[in-house]
């Protein structure tokens, strides 16, 4: 992964360990074929995809509310990236990522 973009989403993420759980379920679901947010080039790794998804303000989180931790680990797993968009084809769409602190 590209140093630079690695420290670009620190900065924005604001915690490493955070940061590592986001990009991890994001290079999961772009290796089980889910489609990038982002313009890529056949070189690009899954890891600077994801990374560049959240410097660009593609994949955004938020803590967990009294409802949604209700919801079983496995449900939350299948859940933490959410397109909210709407729109399956739209390059402005973003994800949230729902992380249970």
């Amino acid at each position: 992964m590209n140093v630079e973009l690695i420290e670009k989403a620190a900065q924005i993420v604001g915690d490493n360990q955070l940061l590592v759980n986001i990009v991890s379920k994001r290079v999961q679901q772009l290796n089980q074929g889910a489609d990038p947010f982002v313009p890529t080039t056949p070189e690009m790794g899954s890891g600077d995809i994801a990374l560049i998804e959240i410097v660009e303000g593609k994949i955004v989180w938020r803590e967990a509310d009294d409802e949604s931790s209700h919801i079983s680990g496995a449900d939350l797993e299948d859940d933490l990236f959410v397109d909210e968009s709407g729109a399956a084809d739209s390059d402005d769409r973003t994800i949230t990522a729902t992380i249970d602190l």
